[in-house]
């Protein structure tokens, strides 16, 4: 088993963090119909590198430690990953409904786990309002302007 010290553990929590903030930003871009691809794949980066060193330092790259709290997180937490690293490589109407897909997927997974283990307790206060930043930016788009757009179509 690889020796967890405190140094990894920050870094890795750090990551997380700092990945989940970049997430939201691109969210708010694209939502502002703007799409800095240099940036989205450093966060992608910084997101995948947050996923090696979980799979490293609190899995061991052992399946069984990964799944030790269940499946669902695992799927969300793996959802996410694949969701974001497939946006980087596509088209930009489809990168953005992937970035857009992702978010939701990783605020799913964020404000569960911040809400649950103690480990990540105090990143709820970041999670939860970049959560709701995202996704009322998103109902706003997908559902408010969506209304309206279709609505000045008939008039």
């Amino acid at each position: 088993m690889v020796e967890t010290g405190t140094t990894e553990i920050f870094i890795t929590f750090l990551l997380a963090i700092t990945g989940y903030v970049g997430l939201t930003i691109m969210v708010v871009l694209t939502l502002r119909e703007q799409h800095p691809i240099a940036l989205w794949r450093a966060i992608a980066l910084i997101i995948l590198a947050h996923v090696l060193m979980v799979w490293i330092y609190r899995y061991d790259w052992q399946f069984d430690l990964a799944v030790r709290n269940g499946y669902a997180g695992f799927v969300i937490f793996h959802t996410a990953l694949a969701l974001i690293l497939i946006s980087t490589f596509v088209n930009k109407n489809l990168s953005q409904k992937l970035i857009h897909l992702s978010f939701v997927v990783a605020t799913i997974g964020a404000t569960g786990a911040s809400l649950r283990y103690d480990e990540v307790s105090m990143y709820r206060f970041i999670v939860i309002p970049c959560g709701l930043i995202g996704g009322i930016g998103l109902i706003k788009f997908y559902i408010l302007d969506r209304k309206k757009r279709k609505a000045n179509l008939f008039s």
